[in-house]
């Protein structure tokens, strides 16, 4: 459906999943980025803010596709992302260096990252 009669089905259909990725971005910078957080009352703090949390939710979303093409040698062409499960990793990987820190045995973290059972990946949906 459209206003224009004029576009091309393929078009049409090419905005509607533009769209559809676009609230997905919007949905993820709301509910895990602090997008709906902000107190602020001056413009520019509040685009200042908006930018960090978009920013925040592209450099979780460009290290899942490091990792991919680093994985499959080749680009990654179908992602599945998840801010929510980038966010666990992070807190994992802090919780667990805090840790070992506490028992003295920081330098053996690299072994929690080649580990067959991934206790990283504790609480990730897409792992």
């Amino acid at each position: 459906c459209s206003t224009d009669p004029t576009l091309p089905a393929t078009q049409i259909r090419a905005l509607y999943s533009a769209r559809f990725r676009l609230e997905f971005v919007f949905r993820d910078a709301k509910q895990f980025a602090g997008l709906n957080t902000c107190q602020l009352r001056s413009t520019v703090a509040l685009e200042n803010h908006w930018n960090a949390a978009f920013f925040a939710l592209s450099l979780g979303r460009a290290e899942v596709l490091l990792e991919e093409a680093g994985r499959l040698q080749r680009p990654a062409s179908r992602m599945v992302f998840s801010y929510e499960d980038i966010k666990r990793r992070a807190y994992n990987q802090l919780f667990a260096r805090r840790i070992l820190r506490n028992l003295g045995l920081e330098a053996r973290f690299h072994e929690l990252e080649k580990h067959p059972t991934r206790p990283l990946e504790l609480g990730v949906k897409a792992a």
